[in-house]
């Protein structure tokens, strides 16, 4: 078996993964600050808790072994007010900076860190004049820096490192304040959905596709690379929000510009949208529409 560790591996995300690597045959070292009975009870998950513990303290409870790679997923406050809390975030890139060496410490030789296409969106922000910043480019940032210094201090530590930029993740399991789980929810309780025009690019992507292309990219994906992780075919939000409502409440009418858009529109050109596919050969196998179908039927279940 194959020896890998997970930070936030108690979350919508994480879990995901987790299960996703237990299938491959992969034993898990599992780090977050609380886990589910499934985790715990699974002989081939080693659960730590990280509860007001530094990142050098957990080497000595994390179990001798040779690991193939450490997926370096927790980040508090991905989403709600906790996004534009800057002592939060610049906790988050000391973290990251504080597990590198962890994963160096321990013997782990590859770091997979879970970046955003928000950091995107912040760097074209600061390279633009005449837009009003919000909240969310403090997270933003947060995903920036840790990123670029993560980078640094791997190289530093001769650890090979892979961010993948995740864009909009989606489906089954999901509970939070993001875009596509709240909207689902609004659709199917009759209440109104309000949006921008809705002309701005986006993409979104199902969590199976997108933990695999994640895994896929911990095997065979090439050191100091970063790989999109994505549908491969963004385009505009409204065209998303129109087939959303579409599947999930065809008579609802959903509000596209009642709010004002003040953001960025990112180019995704800057990104190699099949990158993925073409150094793992893996390739997505959930359509939007499909995903969509299924998040609203668990939703409706899970009432």
């Amino acid at each position: 078996m194959k020896n890998v560790i997970v930070t936030g591996a108690n979350g919508f995300i994480g879990k995901t993964l987790v299960n996703a690597l237990l299938e491959r045959n992969y034993k898990v070292v599992a780090l977050d600050i609380r886990f589910d009975d499934v985790l715990v009870a699974n002989p081939n998950v080693t659960c730590i808790n990280v509860l007001d513990k530094a990142a050098e303290a957990l080497k000595d409870e994390i179990p001798v072994s040779e690991y193939d790679c450490f997926f370096h997923l927790a980040w508090a406050a991905t989403s709600g007010p906790g996004r534009a809390d800057y002592v939060l975030q610049l906790n988050n890139v000391k973290t990251t900076c504080d597990y590198i060496e962890l994963c160096a410490e321990v013997g782990c030789k590859r770091v997979v860190y879970a970046s955003s296409i928000n950091e995107m969106e912040t760097y074209e922000y600061l390279q633009s004049d005449d837009i009003e910043p919000s909240g969310g480019y403090i997270y933003g940032t947060g995903k920036l820096a840790a990123h670029l210094m993560g980078e640094t201090v791997a190289k530093m530590n001769n650890v090979e490192f892979i961010p993948v930029i995740i864009t909009n993740i989606y489906g089954v399991g999901e509970r939070s304040a993001r875009m596509i789980y709240t909207s689902v929810v609004k659709l199917i309780n009759k209440e109104h959905c309000s949006f921008t025009e809705g002309y701005q690019t986006y993409d979104f992507i199902y969590i199976t596709d997108a933990i695999n292309s994640v895994i896929e990219v911990s095997e065979k994906g090439k050191a100091f690379n970063r790989y999109y992780i994505g549908s491969g075919e963004p385009k505009p939000l409204r065209e998303y929000l129109l087939r959303m409502r579409d599947i999930v409440d065809p008579e609802a009418e959903i509000g596209l510009g009642d709010i004002p858009f003040k953001g960025i529109d990112i180019s995704y050109t800057q990104f190699d949208l099949k990158k993925v596919e073409k150094d793992t050969g893996y390739k997505n196998q959930i359509s939007f529409d499909e995903g969509i179908k299924m998040t609203a039927d668990w939703i409706r279940e899970d009432k």
